[in-house]
């Protein structure tokens, strides 16, 4: 498969029209944190909070007459679902989206609201697809792919062309990947463009198939997908994406869930940025990558496109807990101590001292490493960060010289 490039400018016509560019904003507070310049491309703020509509849209829009009566076929676990039926119903198309069994309840009621028929057959996406083309048998529709397809692909290609308006001279370029449809997309914009920004792609470690691939240089192949980041859970490899992303990644680097969970936590509280698991893995992997050469980044434009923020509201506490914990601002600590009084009262007030806060304290006087007139204690505190918990831990070694921390 090959796309030319008058392809990707065709799309950026089409969707100029439709789609209103996506801001991209200076943060001041992650900018100040890493020395460099951070910009947001805020895909999240589209209509369905995804970048997803692009493709669908372009796709749609490039139907005949004949098609478009026909209807349109997919398959997705939320933000392709939400884009197609969008674009199905900005063109009048009926949309049949084929979801898995056990989807969240917000991504079926939200593509049912835009107007498509939601089918809910199959265990994962994989099974699925195999739904679809069952149906494609017995009626006639267009399949749109969530990636495979040269104008699905241009579609996502546009979020290039805008940043190419918007920031022209940035450095470099974060982006999370799952099949590769976005990635790709800018990714072929830019180097037609002749653009210097370097484009550095992730995935989440619990499902890293085409990071595994690009850096293998192969195909590689891969049963685990493990990940709260439901937007990239890609297992299978396609052979075209992969090729057209060994063109255009200049790395690709696995992020795992924790650090994820701690991006999605940061950007709610340096951006005021809603961002769900894929979104969030580009501020991850900065992070990640910042902390192995600071001076690689210093004073450099980074962009990173928050691709989506369609986060499941009933894993956000759980997400929300996973990041204080990966930033040190929750802790649990366990210490055997002597249970006789006092002993309790001088913890709390080291605690109190260095200005910690006592969520909840467990006393356990049954465990096996406690003799009979001991007990251990376990404290979940809240601390400002890592800094502030080594000052803690500090103080309360003092005393306690078997104090640990425990996850």
């Amino acid at each position: 498969m090959k796309i030319e490039f008058s392809e990707f400018k065709k799309a950026y016509a089409t969707l100029k029209g439709i789609i209103d560019p996506t801001p991209l904003i200076y943060n001041e507070w992650l900018s100040k944190q890493y020395d460099c310049q951070i910009f947001l491309k805020l895909e999240n703020m589209l209509p369905i909070g995804s970048f997803k509509m692009r493709g669908a849209t372009n796709k749609i829009a490039s139907l005949t007459a004949a098609e478009k009566k026909q209807g349109v076929l997919a398959v997705s676990a939320g933000n392709h679902a939400q884009g197609v039926a969008w674009a199905a119903n900005r063109f009048k198309v009926k949309a049949t989206i084929i979801m898995p069994e056990g989807s969240p309840l917000t991504k079926i009621r939200n593509t049912e609201a835009l107007g498509a028929t939601v089918v809910l057959k199959g265990q994962n996406i994989e099974e699925c697809f195999l739904v679809a083309k069952e149906m494609m048998k017995k009626k006639k529709m267009t399949f749109v792919h969530p990636f495979h397809d040269p104008l699905v692909i241009t579609g996502q290609g546009t979020v290039a062309f805008e940043i190419l308006n918007q920031l022209p001279d940035a450095d470099y370029l974060f982006s999370s990947i799952g099949g590769g449809g976005l990635v790709s997309g800018m990714g072929q914009v830019l180097k037609g463009h002749k653009s210097k920004m370097k484009v550095i792609a992730g995935q989440a470690s619990g499902c890293s198939s085409m990071v595994d691939s690009l850096n293998a240089g192969k195909i590689v192949t891969t049963d685990k997908a493990e990940t709260f980041a439901d937007g990239i859970r890609v297992k299978t490899v396609n052979k075209d994406m992969f090729e057209f992303l060994r063109k255009v990644v200049d790395a690709s680097y696995s992020v795992d869930d924790e650090k994820m969970a701690w991006a999605i936590l940061q950007l709610m509280e340096k951006a005021r940025v809603i961002a769900e698991g894929a979104g969030a893995l580009p501020l991850a992997l900065f992070d990640q990558l910042y902390h192995k050469d600071p001076k690689k980044f210093k004073g450099k434009k980074i962009i990173l496109v928050i691709c989506g923020g369609n986060i499941d509201v009933n894993l956000l506490e759980r997400i929300i807990d996973r990041g204080l914990i990966e930033s040190h601002r929750r802790v649990r600590i366990s210490i055997a101590i002597s249970d006789r009084p006092g002993v309790l009262h001088q913890l709390t007030k080291i605690i109190k001292d260095v200005g910690a806060n006592i969520l909840e304290v467990i006393h356990d006087r049954d465990s096996s490493d406690v003799g009979i007139t001991g007990t251990k204690v376990v404290f979940n505190l809240e601390t400002k960060g890592e800094e502030h918990l080594n000052e803690l831990l500090k103080q309360m070694k003092k005393e306690f010289p078997k104090v640990k921390v425990i996850r």
